[in-house]
């Protein structure tokens, strides 16, 4: 089999990272190798995200700069954006008599399993493919990706894709379709593979775990799913490896939510929570009436019983049409009195093609800018609480990789995560020091990224 060489940029989310590695995978089985400089290779593939304007700029203007650096190769763009107009429009090169095609070949993101086939190797051969996207399918099952490892130190584990909600300002419903669930045992088999390779900790991931099972009823939900996993996998790697949650709405940390997971030996005691927002008024004009904030806070004080330390993340965001200065004050009361060890906060996004982008009541960029601005600092000072706690703590295990704080392998040190998905590096030479499993480690101290931390007895 002849070898052809690609360069695979993604944006997005872990989901899309999820695909990616899938992708890599399935072109390398095919005879690809993977080159990190864009210019040498055969085939450049731009896996996209659509969740926010700039996510779609990010597309375009990647698309533009592979252009110009790597004139030779076929160009390829898939993910969410790929179904975008202003993605796909055909630009016009200075002295150009004709627009030019974005890319070579538009796979759109109902259709990306397409591209685990030969489809790649025969576009890397010279053979002739539309430059226009391809039909899109409606997929009725759950899109066959799987990996077998992991670039980074800690995979990702898709066992959910699509979303039937409709929030009024969200597209991902228009990109990924309607839920779909993937068969436990698939997951189940996947997760043994990673954690038998040395990965130390997955992220179960999803678009919507919530709806988990919902379009395979004997699947079960995702609770079932979970406590499933933990008990299959903890025999054999409690205390030797982790699972970590990607994201979960408020309205499914109820009573049964919380008992699901105390209940299990595998999961970190941390949360990411889809919360956009605190105000009533706004959520529910963003089509998220079905919770309420405050199911936050009550969960960690049912947590508390068992997790007296844990991280929580959010997703927040600011500026939506109609957020008032009161609705503001609500959320910053919300944040003070909710012990987040980081959160995302992102101003309102317009998307095309969703409900909120017609409604009244638009905020000017300026000022979603500065509401965001102090959400983030209200944040930034429950965060900077929550990681002088974590001085005061024994010990944590660390989720290492090492790094040379560029996100690349070097010298300068391990850096990872702790349980409470806080920012840890090692304050020591990385020369001998392992790579793969859980490493004992206590706070020394903090820095502007996180915790300093130093090994517990000898590593």
């Amino acid at each position: 089999m002849s070898t052809w060489k690609f360069h695979l940029l993604t944006f997005g989310c872990k989901v899309n990272q999820y695909e990616s590695q899938s992708l890599r995978e399935a072109w390398q089985r095919q005879g690809g190798e993977e080159c990190d400089d864009p210019s040498v290779a055969d085939i450049v593939c731009v896996n996209s995200c659509a969740i926010t304007a700039k996510g779609e700029r990010d597309a375009r203007a990647a698309l533009l700069r592979l252009r110009r650096i790597a004139p030779q190769a076929r160009l390829v763009l898939t993910g969410c954006a790929a179904q975008l107009p202003g993605v796909l429009a055909p630009i016009r090169r200075r002295g150009a008599q004709q627009p030019q095609p974005t890319a070579d070949l538009i796979i759109p993101q109902a259709d990306k399993a397409r591209l685990l086939d030969t489809l790649l190797p025969s576009l890397a051969a010279g053979g002739q493919h539309p430059t226009q996207g391809l039909t899109m399918r409606k997929a009725q099952e759950f899109p066959p990706f799987a990996i077998d490892g992991f670039r980074r130190a800690r995979p990702v584990l898709k066992v959910q894709d699509g979303c039937e909600h409709r929030c009024t300002y969200c597209i991902v419903p228009l990109t990924r379709g309607h839920c779909r669930s993937r068969e436990p045992q698939a997951i189940l088999a996947e997760a043994r593979r990673l954690l038998r390779a040395g990965h130390a900790e997955i992220m179960i991931s999803g678009i919507n775990l919530r709806q988990y099972g919902r379009d395979k009823p004997e699947y079960g939900d995702f609770w079932s799913l979970l406590l499933w996993l933990d008990q299959q996998l903890a025999p054999e790697f409690a205390g030797k490896a982790r699972l970590r949650i990607s994201s979960l709405e408020p309205g499914q940390l109820d009573a049964r939510g919380v008992d699901s997971l105390l209940s299990c030996r595998l999961v970190c005691p941390h949360l990411h929570i889809s919360l956009q927002h605190a105000s009533s008024q706004v959520l529910r004009r963003m089509g998220r009436g079905h919770y309420r904030a405050e199911a936050v806070q009550e969960a960690v004080r049912m947590l508390s019983t068992q997790w007296p330390v844990m991280g929580l993340g959010a997703d927040i965001i600011l500026g939506f049409p109609g957020e008032t200065e009161a609705d503001v004050d609500c959320l910053l009361d919300f944040v003070a009195a909710t012990p987040f060890s980081y959160a995302h906060v992102f101003p309102y996004s317009a998307r095309p093609g969703t409900a909120a982008a017609g409604f009244a009541g638009h905020i000017a960029p300026q000022e979603k800018q500065e509401r965001a601005r102090r959400v983030r600092e209200a944040v930034t000072r429950q965060q900077e609480t929550f990681r002088r706690a974590q001085l005061a703590l024994p010990a944590m295990l660390l989720a290492a990789d090492v790094t040379d704080g560029q996100g690349k392998r070097g010298d300068a040190g391990i850096r990872g995560v702790n349980e409470f998905y806080v920012p840890c590096r090692l304050a020591a030479s990385s020369s001998g020091l392992p790579l793969a499993g859980l490493v004992p480690v206590r706070p020394a101290g903090l820095d502007a990224a996180g915790l300093l931390v130093e090994p517990v007895g000898t590593l």
